[in-house]
């Protein structure tokens, strides 16, 4: 005879005890990306963690920031240079390499999965269930797909050094990138909320943050999005070692120098570059509807005052 207790139901319906508190602590770990990486990093060794790649990783908070006038200004001087612009963007690439440190802690993996912890030699003679290679090689890997994918094309055209501008990344891939390329270079860039958003509504753009779930083309997802990427940027520069810089300090001399001497090579002035852009000029962009404005500047507002608009 078949007999239901309550606790038989509760497990049928909900799991063991205790499976939702597992759940939740991994979703607040996984958070943590910086966390995250160094719990991985701490399981590599010294030799692999050390790179002398310097790749250049510029991110803007979101579009109609500058992103490719800086992009271009980087490379006017450095023939040697290729930076690749969003590339692939719906692939949404860099989260997915990024996602896979996430699952790091002290506790997992189980030292004993690791290859390099067995002490037998006879494979066949083991609980070979979980069997991984060392976290060197997890390293290794993420280091070769973006040799793959822009490193070996730039060397192809004869360029010797890449880097890649974006305008989808948070603090968070910064982070990751340091963590691959410690010697790299990150320059993080953001813009008047108001007059990006002007320049955006005037292409009546429609893109994706992240395809094919996140679609920007309201003020008010344009403006989340700016406020917790420049948020991010602001409160994480420092310590991913980056350069912080505003679209409108691009055509002044000690913000040009500055950014110069981080790069390593000269960097020419925003008003010295010709003029490349799929938008209008700003002079024909005009005033932004007073309900943009209201919106944009309560989702930007507090993240907007700090930046200094």
């Amino acid at each position: 005879m078949l007999t239901n207790t309550p606790k038989t139901l509760i497990r049928a319906l909900f799991g063991p005890s205790g499976s939702g508190n597992l759940k939740k602590g991994a979703i607040r770990a996984s958070a943590d990306l910086a966390a995250r990486l160094q719990d991985a990093l701490a399981r590599i060794s010294p030799e692999t963690r050390e790179c002398d790649e310097q790749p250049i990783l510029l991110l803007s908070a979101g579009w109609r920031s500058g992103s490719t006038l800086l992009q271009r200004m980087i490379m006017e001087h450095n023939r040697d240079m290729i930076m690749w612009g969003e590339p692939f963007d719906h692939s949404n690439m860099h989260d997915h390499m990024a996602h896979q440190f996430r699952s790091f802690t002290t506790q997992w993996p189980f030292e004993r999965f690791f290859l390099s912890k067995r002490a037998s030699g006879n494979l066949a003679d083991e609980w070979v269930a979980n069997l991984y290679p060392d976290v060197d090689y997890l390293l290794k890997a993420h280091r070769s797909f973006f040799d793959a994918i822009f490193g070996e094309p730039g060397r192809a055209i004869g360029r010797g050094q890449w880097g890649v501008k974006e305008v989808r990344l948070t603090i968070d891939h910064a982070t990751y990138f340091r963590a691959l390329y410690p010697k790299c270079k990150i320059v993080l860039l953001y813009r008047n909320p108001l007059d990006a958003y002007a320049s955006f509504r005037r292409l009546q753009a429609g893109w994706f943050w992240t395809w094919p779930d996140d679609l920007v083309k309201t003020p008010y997802a344009f403006g989340r999005h700016w406020a917790k990427t420049t948020r991010g940027f602001m409160e994480g520069h420092q310590r991913v070692s980056a350069l912080l810089i505003r679209y409108e300090d691009l055509d002044n001399p000690a913000e040009v120098n500055r950014l110069a001497d981080y790069l390593g090579w000269p960097v020419s002035r925003s008003s010295n570059l010709q003029r490349r852009d799929i938008g209008e000029s700003p002079e024909k962009r005009g005033r932004l509807p007073w309900f943009d404005r209201f919106i944009l500047t309560l989702v930007t507002g507090e993240t907007q005052r700090a930046a200094g608009y």
